[in-house]
């Protein structure tokens, strides 16, 4: 088991728990559409690889699979990976099924069992 140091040292600073993706989904940014890689997910938000120069406050749409079209706005960027905060969470029900659904590792059959199976995935900090 490896440690994440970045994650620990952000912990007091999220809202909710990160989970692990490695998935391809759709983006449109002003009139561009492209395809990124959904690196991680919470209700709250998302980080994003493969789109090179989004700005910070950059509104942008997320298609999240058997989801609608989710608004979100950038609120960090580097070279090629982004960070976005939606303009309204995702709901619990849908998180869940997204989790999953395409989750990496081991949240994914931790989460398989329902919201109940999500809910002790989220510790105190949250």
């Amino acid at each position: 088991m490896w440690i994440d140091r970045e994650e620990m040292a952000h912990l007091h600073k999220r809202r909710a728990r990160r989970i692990g993706f490695e998935l391809p989904v759709r983006v449109k940014h002003g009139l561009v559409r492209s395809t990124a890689m959904l690196k991680d997910l919470t209700t709250h938000g998302a980080r994003i690889a493969g789109i090179a120069e989004l700005h910070i406050g950059e509104g942008l749409t997320l298609f999240l699979p058997d989801q609608p079209a989710t608004t979100a706005f950038v609120v960090w960027s580097e070279p090629m990976s982004s960070g976005l905060e939606f303009a309204t969470p995702l709901g619990e029900d849908a998180f869940a099924e997204l989790v999953a659904g395409y989750a990496l590792g081991q949240a994914r059959p931790s989460i398989a069992s329902g919201l109940d199976a999500l809910r002790t995935l989220r510790p105190a900090y949250c």
